[in-house]
């Protein structure tokens, strides 16, 4: 097992690195790429993986990776790749199968509370948006909530990450989110593990 710390630390780059890629938010990628390589050596991952994202961080252009951004998580029309549990949750694991703001979007809510998080009135995103969860996994990692990122590894991040990344692989254009979909189910799996 990983220390606490480094398993926040990689919650926090996966949430960082699903967000939507404003300047401020590319800017701090950048500064992210040492702590990659900290995090897959300390979670025993194949640095490749760290390395292809790291390329693909180092060759983004800016209005490219939020024009892809915006294609496969936000439209317009209907994305390829909406980045929100309750609509990978229905079935076993059945793509769109559910509705926004369902069964899972309530559970992680729950689990907030409990961890006394809160969306901020002006949050853009529902409670199980991608970048959400990784966010209040880092949360409870950083904190010691041992059965709140139990439950946010194993209920939540663990039963999606899987379908959505291969959705999100499949869909892509860009190198960024290809390498981004085959690392985060990696990460994901030995941070559960």
């Amino acid at each position: 097992m990983i220390a606490t710390d480094l398993r926040a630390d990689a919650a926090l780059l996966l949430s960082h690195w699903w967000s939507r890629p404003v300047d401020g938010e590319r800017e701090l990628w950048s500064e992210t790429i040492g702590v990659a390589d900290d995090v897959a050596d300390k979670l025993d991952c194949d640095r490749q993986l760290v390395r292809e994202l790291v390329d693909a961080l180092v060759a983004i252009d800016g209005d490219m990776v939020l024009d892809e951004y915006e294609r496969l998580f936000v439209g317009p029309g209907a994305p390829p790749c909406q980045p929100y549990e309750s609509l990978w949750r229905i079935g076993p694991r059945k793509r769109y199968g559910g509705s926004v703001m369902g069964p899972a979007a309530i559970a992680v809510s729950s689990i907030y509370k409990q961890l006394g998080l809160t969306l901020n009135d002006d949050a853009h995103e529902l409670p199980d948006h991608v970048t959400v969860e990784w966010e209040a996994l880092a949360f409870a990692l950083e904190r010691g909530a041992n059965e709140a990122s139990e439950k946010l590894l194993r209920d939540h991040l663990g039963e999606w990450m899987a379908p959505f990344c291969g959705a999100v692989s499949e869909a892509a254009r860009e190198s960024f989110y290809t390498c981004l979909a085959a690392l985060t189910p990696v990460w994901t799996a030995a941070l559960a593990g």
